[in-house]
């Protein structure tokens, strides 16, 4: 699963990955991060959240691809990922994410600490 949303007052993307999400939803999924750049400024802060992501499939590098090309262009200020106790889900969002060249993010492995993040 994927959910994608705006937090206006904190000019924030929040982003949640979970389970092992295929790419038939590929399409709705850039669809939800358009909209949700139209509700905030540029540069925003950026929170993926991955504790529960089981699994990322080779088939969805294009996706995220063109997601982090989406933010690039409108312009990321921080961001932070949520691996919570899972090393799986951060070895390989680390991977996804060097393999496309994007920016790095800030690991935190709960709420508290990703909040804590934000305010350095």
């Amino acid at each position: 699963m994927v959910r994608i949303d705006a937090d206006v007052g904190r000019n924030r993307l929040n982003i949640t990955l979970s389970g092992s999400p295929s790419g038939d939803r590929t399409e709705d999924v850039l669809r939800e991060l358009d909209a949700a750049l139209m509700r905030l400024r540029a540069p925003i802060d950026v929170l993926s959240d991955v504790r529960a992501l089981d699994a990322l499939q080779p088939h969805l590098l294009e996706a995220f691809k063109l997601a982090g090309e989406k933010l690039r262009a409108f312009g990321v200020r921080r961001s932070v990922r949520i691996v919570g106790k899972s090393a799986n889900a951060a070895v390989a969002m680390e991977r996804f994410t060097r393999h496309l060249q994007h920016h790095a993010a800030h690991l935190a492995f709960s709420e508290a600490e990703a909040e804590a993040a934000f305010t350095k």
